[in-house]
């Protein structure tokens, strides 16, 4: 399963909420300001972006408005829109007689968000860059650098954003997310040892973390240490679920546990609350049921829903697709996998590609696939077995 562009938060600083007020029965720049801050903060977009408007209306000069409401329009998808403010800013804010480099630093900080959202990794990095130049505000630096070392991700530079946690992590200890995102960066590139040292750091800091528990059962069982795995997952099993987040979670906790019927239940609701990636789940469960057409349908909307192409999910969905003996869809899904550089799946798609040619009857294709593999897995026993048999088939044995 991927590691999303998590699930991306585009968090309001601090900063921008402390604004001097006035009374609710005046209508001023700072009074209409104020009340789509609060809308903001109560996740009411629509409403917060119409006293953004107000304010603007009232004073076009007040950058600090502009600023607000491009994050509003962000968070109501409205990219090409969020764009020009936070570029409005950047050129007017100039003309302001305080404030300039905060107003730059946080208008540039938004145009790197929207280009994630557009999966313009190159342009979000380069604005992350510029805006980490600014030495104004540098308390947002941490949150800027968690954002570039997520585009890092996105771009396929793994190495690079385990630097950025790394340099994260110097100014922070106590960065949860930070240990977080690097042992699943580690995981990735298979580095399972310092992977669980991050995963066990973050559950120093965050007890009761679903995240570390199932990030550390997903590296014991790489590792083949069944026992720690199993006992890892026992311990999430007995965490307190306070939010919808946490029943996601616990899902998942009773998916790797194979409770599919309490996980299926668990990862229903998660997709009503919005949790997309809960498709990857059910689309598993549907598949280990036999239920191939239903987990197509789960796979599908997962990828529609992913703003990076997942070839794990890539993977599964050409198995169903091989199961329905639709081939030349399997095939479609198989390209698309293989396609991805540096992708973890990339062992198990080839393997289905060779099962793929061999159910059409194409040998030596499967033949010439399994050379390949075996230089990159030569551990595979059960490959290396059916290259000689298949060598043999072709008559190529000497």
């Amino acid at each position: 399963m991927r590691r999303k562009v998590p699930a991306l938060l585009l968090l309001l600083l601090a900063c921008i909420a402390l604004l001097a007020g006035c009374g609710d029965d005046e209508m001023t720049p700072q009074s209409e300001n104020k009340k789509g801050l609060m809308y903001y903060e109560a996740g009411d977009y629509t409403k917060a972006a119409e006293y953004f408007v107000r304010a603007i209306e009232l004073d076009e000069t007040d950058m600090e408005v502009r600023n607000n409401y491009g994050m509003t329009l962000l968070q109501l998808k409205q990219y090409d829109d969020a764009l020009a403010q936070f570029e409005i800013v950047i050129t007017n804010s100039a003309n302001t007689t305080k404030d300039f480099d905060r107003l730059n630093k946080f208008a540039i900080r938004g145009k790197g968000l929207v280009y994630i959202q557009k999966q313009n990794y190159t342009d979000a990095l380069t604005c992350f860059n510029n805006a980490l130049d600014i030495k104004a505000e540098s308390g947002w630096d941490i949150d800027i650098l968690h954002y570039k070392a997520n585009t890092l991700e996105c771009m396929g530079y793994r190495t690079s954003a385990i630097d950025i946690y790394t340099e994260i992590l110097a100014k922070n200890k106590d960065d949860v997310s930070a240990y977080l995102n690097r042992a699943n960066l580690y995981r990735l590139e298979e580095r399972n040892e310092e992977a669980v040292k991050d995963y066990e750091a973050a559950l120093k800091l965050a007890e009761g973390s679903y995240r570390s528990y199932i990030g550390l059962y997903t590296c014991y069982v790489a590792m083949e240490q069944k026992d720690k795995a199993k006992e890892v997952l026992e311990k999430a099993a007995r965490l307190q679920v306070k939010t919808n987040e946490d029943k996601y979670y616990l899902g998942q906790v009773h998916f790797y546990q194979k409770n599919y019927k309490s996980a299926k239940i668990e990862m229903e609701y998660a997709y009503d609350m919005g949790y997309n990636e809960a498709d990857y789940f059910l689309g598993e469960i549907a598949l280990a049921d036999k239920q191939y057409e239903e987990a197509v349908t789960h796979f599908e909307r997962y990828r529609a829903n992913s703003a990076v192409e997942s070839p794990t999910v890539c993977n599964q969905e050409a198995v169903c697709y091989l199961a329905l003996f639709e081939f030349e869809k399997a095939q479609r899904m198989l390209d698309i996998g293989l396609g991805v550089p540096g992708s973890p799946a990339r062992r198990q798609l080839l393997r289905n590609q060779v099962a793929l040619y061999e159910e059409q009857n194409e040998l030596m294709k499967a033949y010439t696939t399994l050379q390949e593999y075996i230089v990159s897995y030569p551990e595979d026993v059960d490959a290396t077995t059916e290259y000689k048999f298949l060598k043999k088939r072709l008559g190529l044995s000497q």
